[in-house]
């Protein structure tokens, strides 16, 4: 079993940093636990916070915002009975008392050759997103098309609905980390959602 994030990239999966090589070869013997620090969860005017407070409903939005948040990031791959390798993308930011919660789950259209991640849980947002490995060999990922999934079905949003994302992964060598930024964007309400920070692969005796 290959991962599909080796897959979706191809060749280019060798450009990616070692550590993040790792760290995508995520498949049903492999999974991922990473532990680490937001610096910063900012983004979402004072009128759209509302809505992200009913995200917490679905695990997938949340309106609390702030630094030095601490966060947990998993990611599992198994096979649906349809022979399908789904990846879930579970994250965990704890502010306080309160537990917060991003989750996903993406899967591989090999006929479109893309990626479809299904934000939520039950899933709410569907999106397709692009892979690219940087000079510097970082992983970067952004959202393309976007629907509602409702009923099981898909609902495509008008452009001026969606929430544009842009996720850039790397390792730094010299503090042995990974970094993650993620800045998620509407065109008509400007800035919703980001965060920056580091993480770090638990150990296994340590999961």
């Amino acid at each position: 079993m290959s991962s599909i994030y080796r897959t979706i990239l191809g060749d280019s999966y060798e450009k990616l940093h070692p550590k993040l090589q790792q760290r995508y070869d995520i498949t049903e013997q492999r999974d991922f636990h990473g532990v680490g620090k937001m610096d910063e969860i900012t983004g979402g005017s004072l009128w759209i916070r509302p809505f992200f407070r009913l995200g917490t409903k679905r695990r997938l939005f949340f309106p609390e915002r702030g630094k030095d948040i601490p966060f947990t990031i998993y990611n599992e791959a198994s096979v649906n009975e349809e022979g399908k390798t789904l990846v879930k993308w579970n994250r965990t930011f704890v502010f306080g008392e309160k537990r917060r919660f991003f989750d996903a789950v993406m899967s591989l259209n090999e006929q479109q050759d893309e990626i479809i991640d299904y934000f939520g849980e039950p899933p709410l947002l569907v999106s397709t997103l692009s892979f690219h490995v940087d000079d510097q060999g970082g992983m970067n990922i952004s959202s393309k098309k976007q629907w509602l999934y409702i009923f099981g079905k898909n609902i495509p949003l008008p452009r001026s609905l969606y929430g544009k994302a842009m996720i850039m992964e790397s390792f730094d060598d010299e503090q042995n980390c990974f970094r993650i930024k993620v800045e998620v964007r509407n065109p008509l309400a400007g800035a919703l959602f980001s965060y920056n920070g580091t993480f770090t692969e638990m150990e296994r005796d340590s999961i």
